[in-house]
């Protein structure tokens, strides 16, 4: 087992902080720790994918298992351990906050065809495949005390019923309500 920690310890910035954290379980306070997010802010990759969701919200949400979408960028970086005080992740954050619903979940651009119930134009909305994901990262990057995210966490959480969540999107996609059945969890 050490030669796979070892291995890991000498692989890109991020895995080694991950590794650190999550396997050699140490504390963020060890200088080892404390070094490990400061190389991964600085390598190109994290700095690269920082720059890119500078311009949240990107692309308009066509497919919710499009994993080069900006919403499952963003949660990467949060699964890395990037903080809300780290460069250019305030920006982020403020541009996704921006963009609240009524409701209290964050909204993505999307545009449901006509035939599927939606307007056929360029929207700011969310559905309960994404909301929660986007909630996640932001509480993950160290808000989870935010108003914001609790207001919307409770949101998401009165959606519940006996057999999960069903497939709930904001009021500004018309009749849209995703796959399936409309009884389906």
């Amino acid at each position: 087992m050490d030669e796979t920690i070892d291995w890991l310890l000498e692989g890109p910035s991020w895995v080694e902080y991950r590794t650190r954290l999550d396997l050699l379980l140490q504390d963020e306070e060890e200088e080892d720790v404390i070094e490990s997010p400061m190389k991964m802010l600085n390598s190109p990759e994290i700095k690269s994918l920082i720059a890119e969701l500078q311009n949240w919200p990107g692309s308009v949400l066509t497919s919710h298992n499009n994993a080069g979408h900006p919403i499952y960028k963003w949660t990467f970086l949060a699964d890395l351990g990037m903080r809300k005080d780290d460069p250019g992740v305030e920006e982020i954050v403020e541009k996704i906050l921006e963009h609240r619903s009524s409701q209290g979940p964050s909204q993505v651009l999307m545009n449901i065809p006509v035939k599927f119930g939606g307007s056929g134009t360029d929207q700011f909305a969310w559905a309960l495949c994404d909301a929660p994901v986007i909630l996640y990262s932001i509480a993950r990057i160290r808000l989870q005390d935010d108003a914001r995210v609790l207001g919307a966490a409770e949101y998401l959480a009165e959606q519940i019923r006996g057999d999960g969540w069903p497939c709930v999107t904001s009021p500004e996609l018309g009749s849209f309500r995703g796959p399936g059945r409309r009884e389906d969890p």
